[in-house]
């Protein structure tokens, strides 16, 4: 398997959950801990994002070998500038992008995208809506990341070479951002686990 980088943001506030998400509880550890362990299982190396309570994350994470944890000083102003701290770490020619907060993600999701790889950005979306993990090559990134007035990744990248890929998986739209999110996913990962 070659080297594949994973950028995974955990930097925000979490100001629609009313609680930090990010150490939710989820299955045997905790939200943040399944996103990257899914990403792992297809990735040889997470680019972990921090910013609010880094510190908690720092401590969680620092020990393993393959999480490279970037703290972003600037994650009030938003995700963008987050995968902006991330992209200098990138070291392999192809890497995925995704949220802490995306627990579903799994390893047939990368699997998919990874085996479509090409010049630009691949999107995945499920039922038209957008989702994660994106898939892109250093080259893309770089120049997403670099693109004058633009105020979000998703932006960015539709100003580039990029590619929409219908997938039948809708954990690639579970992101946890609310009460209601977090209910509703705990549910169907519940239901999932007793089928």
């Amino acid at each position: 398997m070659p080297d594949i980088d994973c950028i995974i943001t955990a930097a925000g506030l979490s100001s629609r959950m009313g609680k930090w998400k990010m150490m939710l509880p989820w299955q045997e550890g905790t939200i943040l801990d399944a996103s990257i362990k899914n990403a792992l299982q297809f990735c040889s190396r997470i680019i972990l994002v921090t910013g609010y309570r880094a510190d908690e994350l720092h401590r969680r994470y620092a020990g393993q070998s393959n999480i490279i944890i970037i703290h972003n000083s600037e994650y009030a102003h938003g995700l963008f500038s987050s995968i902006q701290t991330a992209a200098t770490a990138v070291s392999s020619e192809f890497c995925f992008i995704t949220h802490g907060d995306m627990p579903s993600l799994n390893v047939n999701i990368f699997s998919k995208l990874w085996s479509l790889r090409n010049n630009g950005a691949l999107i995945p979306c499920y039922k038209g809506m957008p989702g994660h993990p994106v898939l892109l090559p250093k080259s893309c990134l770089i120049q997403a990341i670099s693109q004058p007035n633009v105020s979000s990744m998703r932006q960015a990248l539709l100003m580039g070479e990029h590619y929409t890929i219908e997938m039948t998986d809708a954990g690639i739209t579970l992101d946890i951002d609310t009460p209601e999110d977090f209910i509703n996913a705990q549910k169907k990962q519940y239901k999932k686990s007793t089928d």
